[in-house]
């Protein structure tokens, strides 16, 4: 799922906060306890002097992202990560150690808790401590962790209390982060929902003959057909109004927003139904001004300095923090944090390239043994590279003097984006890119298709006569033994060869009275399948032989179609400028480059370039183009090892892979 660019922010927001309540993997919760809850466990960190016990230790490793791979430098990565957690959350306790909290809030807390969990009450009291039970706690250890909690909440409550953002800072954050503040896309359209496929099909093939939409509605409906179809229109209205997603099931919404101008959708099933969207116009999304939104913006922008107050505690703690492996440990942890790179007088530290790496969605998803050397010769570079542009970003924001305000990492996104507020596209580009792509913009040929299946060429006729003659295809099959098959609605490619090119290939087809056509009979040939060796070996002789199909097929075609400029423009308008604030980033980032030296320590440490990948950038700007970049690298390096496991003998290529390898190459919309 495509998550929007409010939404992203709003889960930054969160992260930046789970910098100080934990990380985002989910740790038991017993552990966090550390320094205060360790007792006369041994000592597996020292934090200031303070210890992390081996049994916080033993309960973060259960954690399965540590056990997914424990050897070499993914083993080692893993195990800093680890430490770099414990350590995060040890520092933060002994700072809010500091906090009083009463028995009496403790006690509160306690009771919401058991009344958020449905066991308030001393009867209910055998059924409260098993719940606490199931993640490690008795009473008393339970008590000990909502105080610590609680001095937490205080803690950062204090770190926040009296944060304010100025005018200048509300004006900056909302140019920085326009696209924030857009209207949703939206469409005009008309939707006509049907029981069965087979009707569906039917009445999007008179939809794309050019058949009334509203009439269609109005006669064959099952929902809103009082009002035409018309997508927004209130009770007595027969004209649609803008509406969004959500005015659609998801499958539909997705459909009729992918086409993006006029059109009709494939058939989507949704809920039983069957639904044709007839889409009249699309409103691209747009920014609201800003004094439409200032009351928001400001709301932001708070929470992000909010956050930013946090994000640079926690980085004092952490300059500040002495970390010991004690050697007597039974553990013998691994503790190596050095310096990855210098970015002018900022180390960026091993833990950061760590941290961002394992913690990243897709990177989890597929980490294992066998991938393990394609996120320390492939992704962790890349990371690093991500993690020094971010921070020359950062220092290269206070070059433009404009007052951002957020965490390290959002203030560098905030300048990045400010850096391109004022690229534009010309009509020129426009047509340009238009015409260079115009593979994207092409709709293939589809046919809504049936097949009707003959025993005898004479009955395939006297079928293909009555159709003619305006019979209906149902009772036309009946009446000459025809087995009618709908294939629903297919493109090139999806049905069988014979079948495919009849539909696509030829004009051997002739106009029905009611719409469609027929073609003509088709003698489709039927090659036997082989005998297994075993038998051919045993002499036996083949019982199958070459048969003959005799097929009618009844189709409403819809030929390969170009969309006009017209109707594609806000997507070009997209793609060109996406293209242009790349290049505006990267020019930027260039210029910082000659100014702020840095310092890659793993490059010059002569790390392997396995991939060729040398000089490889992100079009977009830090974890968003990292985001889709690692989506398709994975997916490409999961299917070479998968290919290597089940190499052909000869190493041959399986079937199929240049059809990946064009589809790959397509321009996308």
């Amino acid at each position: 799922m495509k998550l929007n660019r409010r939404t992203n922010l709003i889960i930054l927001w969160i992260l930046a906060a789970a910098l100080v309540l934990g990380m985002v993997i989910t740790f038991t919760p017993t552990m966090g306890l550390g320094g205060g809850g360790q007792g006369a466990a041994a000592p597996a960190i020292l934090v200031n002097g303070e210890p992390i016990g081996e049994l916080a230790v033993v309960r973060a490793r259960s954690n399965p992202l540590f056990n997914l791979v424990q050897e070499g430098e993914v083993g080692a990565d893993l195990e800093l990560l680890l430490i770099d957690e414990l350590v995060r959350q040890e520092l933060i306790r002994q700072e809010a150690s500091r906090q009083r909290v009463s028995n009496a809030e403790i006690r509160d807390a306690v009771e919401e808790f058991r009344v958020s969990r449905g066991v308030a009450g001393r009867a209910n009291d055998s059924q409260y401590l098993a719940i606490i039970a199931g993640s490690g706690f008795t009473d008393e250890t339970f008590r000990l962790y909502l105080g610590q909690q609680l001095r937490q909440s205080k803690w950062e409550a204090e770190l926040i209390d009296g944060v304010d953002v100025t005018d200048a800072e509300v004006e900056a954050y909302y140019m920085a982060n326009d696209e924030m503040y857009q209207t949703e896309e939206r469409i005009l359209a008309r939707q006509i929902v049907l029981a069965t496929r087979d009707e569906a099909e039917a009445v999007r093939a008179q939809l794309t003959a050019g058949a009334d939409a509203a009439a269609l509605a109005r006669e064959v409906s099952l929902e809103r057909a009082d009002r035409d179809g018309a997508l927004g229109a209130g009770a007595g209205e027969t004209e649609p109004r803008a509406v969004g997603r959500p005015a659609l099931p998801t499958a539909v919404a997705t459909a009729a927003f992918a086409i993006r101008g006029p059109g009709v959708t494939d058939v989507v099933e949704a809920a039983g139904l069957y639904h044709v969207v007839v889409v009249e116009s699309f409103l691209p999304a747009a920014t609201r001004p800003f004094d439409e939104v200032v009351d928001q913006v400001r709301e932001d922008a708070l929470q992000a300095k909010q956050a930013q107050a946090l994000d640079e505690a926690v980085r004092r703690l952490l300059a500040d923090a002495r970390v010991e492996i004690p050697a007597r440990s039974a553990l013998q942890l691994r503790y190596d944090d050095g310096v990855v790179a210098t970015v002018g007088a900022v180390d960026i530290k091993r833990s950061e390239l760590v941290r961002a790496t394992y913690t990243n969605p897709q990177i989890q998803q597929a980490l294992s043994p066998d991938t393990a050397f394609l996120i320390t010769a492939f992704f962790k570079p890349a990371i690093l590279d991500q993690l020094i542009d971010q921070e020359l970003a950062y220092q290269g924001a206070d070059t433009l003097g404009v007052p951002f305000v957020g965490p390290r990492r959002f203030v560098a996104q905030s300048a990045l984006e400010y850096v391109t507020r004022d690229v534009e596209v010309d009509d020129e580009a426009v047509e340009a890119f238009y015409q260079t792509n115009l593979s994207a913009y092409t709709v293939a040929a589809s046919a809504a298709a049936s097949r009707v299946d003959f025993e005898r060429v004479e009955d395939a006729e006297a079928f293909r006569n009555d159709l003619l003659d305006g019979v209906p295809v149902d009772e036309a099959a009946v009446a000459h033994d025809g087995v009618l098959t709908s294939l629903g609605t297919v493109r090139p490619g999806q049905v069988e060869p014979d079948i495919d090119t009849a539909l696509f290939a030829t004009n051997a087809f002739d106009a029905l009275p009611a719409g469609g056509e027929v073609s003509d009979v088709l003698v489709l040939v039927v090659q036997p399948e082989a005998l297994p060796e075993a038998l051919e070996d045993e002499g036996e002789e083949g019982a199958a032989e070459v048969e003959e199909r005799i097929v009618v097929l009844v189709a409403d075609r819809t030929p390969e179609r170009v969309r006009p400029l017209s109707e594609v423009r806000a997507q070009v308008e997209s793609s060109i400028l996406a293209e242009r604030r790349a290049a505006a980033r990267q020019a930027w980032l260039g210029e910082l480059r000659a100014e702020i030296a840095v310092t890659n320590h793993l490059a010059d440490a002569g790390n392997d370039d396995l991939f060729g990948l040398d000089g490889f950038t992100f079009d977009e700007p830090l974890d968003e183009g990292l985001e889709g970049a690692l989506d398709e690298a994975l997916d490409e390096a999961l299917d070479s090892v998968d290919d290597g496991n089940d190499a052909a003998p000869d190493g041959d290529a399986g079937e199929g892979d240049d059809a990946d390898d064009a589809d790959d190459a397509a321009p996308q919309d």
